[in-house]
């Protein structure tokens, strides 16, 4: 599971909040933590040196819950520092806020997101401010879609669930044929009630694997508008502390769509939620 987790911040409030989801990953997979502060050259000396003694402070207060920590300050742009130190420090899990670094601001992902999703191998956890505080991590919701990116989302989600003990509640949602560009005079109702019956069958089974397999899981299917939705629904409702998920969804119409769910989700989602992304985790 995770072993080496790298948390950029930018010394404000907004980044240092996500400092206990960070704590909690750590403690439950037995993790060491990089802190990486990244600034913008020209910065004077004085400045250098403020920024350092933060990131310094922070570092020992994180160590004093028993925690290895170590912390950097780089220069340059955060992306292309960040997606640096994730290789020479071998990272295997980004945990930042999505404010403070551009975040989740556009139509797919924001760009130090984006830029680590599309240039490195790593999951990407990311809270959005006013999400709830992360103190543990019991129940995990893993959306599946039988695509391969869900797959592999499903694989970390069940290393997290076996290292934690947590539980893990697959679900998989189905979008109405009605409102996929359908005219009413083309829509059937058996074909929603086709569509929800294979999703039961599949997680059922997923989930039947997962049980024989040592691994807490439960499941559902359920009919949403969207998909991103339906996730965020269930997730409050089970009071998930953790969505696992891939960048990548599969529509009713078996189109792929890379990015728009996953941006829906981080918009809205309580809890946090760790990104996989399927292209760089099979290179």
């Amino acid at each position: 599971m995770f072993r080496r987790i790298l948390m950029p911040l930018d010394g404000t409030a907004q980044s240092n909040a996500a400092l206990p989801a960070a704590r909690t990953v750590a403690h439950a997979t037995s993790a060491s933590v990089f802190l990486l502060q990244v600034l913008d050259p020209p910065e004077s000396g004085p400045a250098i040196d403020e920024t350092a003694h933060k990131l310094a402070r922070v570092a020992r207060e994180l160590a004093a819950s028993g925690l290895q920590v170590e912390s950097a300050v780089r220069f340059g742009q955060a992306g292309d520092e960040i997606v640096q130190q994730v290789r020479e420090w071998s990272a295997d899990l980004v945990i930042m806020r999505t404010r403070g670094w551009s975040g989740i601001q556009r139509a797919v992902m924001g760009s130090v997101a984006e830029d680590l999703l599309s240039r490195s191998d790593v999951p990407i956890m990311l809270l959005r401010p006013g999400g709830r505080r992360m103190d543990r991590i019991a129940n995990l919701l893993a959306p599946v879609d039988g695509s391969p990116g869900g797959a592999l989302a499903l694989a970390s989600g069940v290393g997290l669930a076996k290292a934690t003990g947590a539980q893990i509640r697959l679900i998989e949602i189905v979008v109405p044929m009605m409102s996929q560009a359908l005219t009413p005079s083309e829509y059937d109702p058996a074909w929603d009630e086709e569509a929800l019956s294979a999703a039961h069958t599949y997680v059922a089974g997923m989930v039947s694997r997962l049980l024989g397999a040592g691994v807490m899981a439960k499941g559902e299917a359920r009919m949403a508008p969207e998909i991103a939705g339906g996730i965020v629904q269930a997730a409050d409702e089970h009071a998930s502390d953790l969505i696992v998920m891939s960048t990548e969804a599969r529509t009713g119409l078996g189109r792929a769509v890379l990015g728009s769910v996953a941006d829906a989700v981080v918009r809205a989602s309580a809890c946090p939620v760790l990104l996989v992304h399927r292209r760089n985790r099979e290179n």
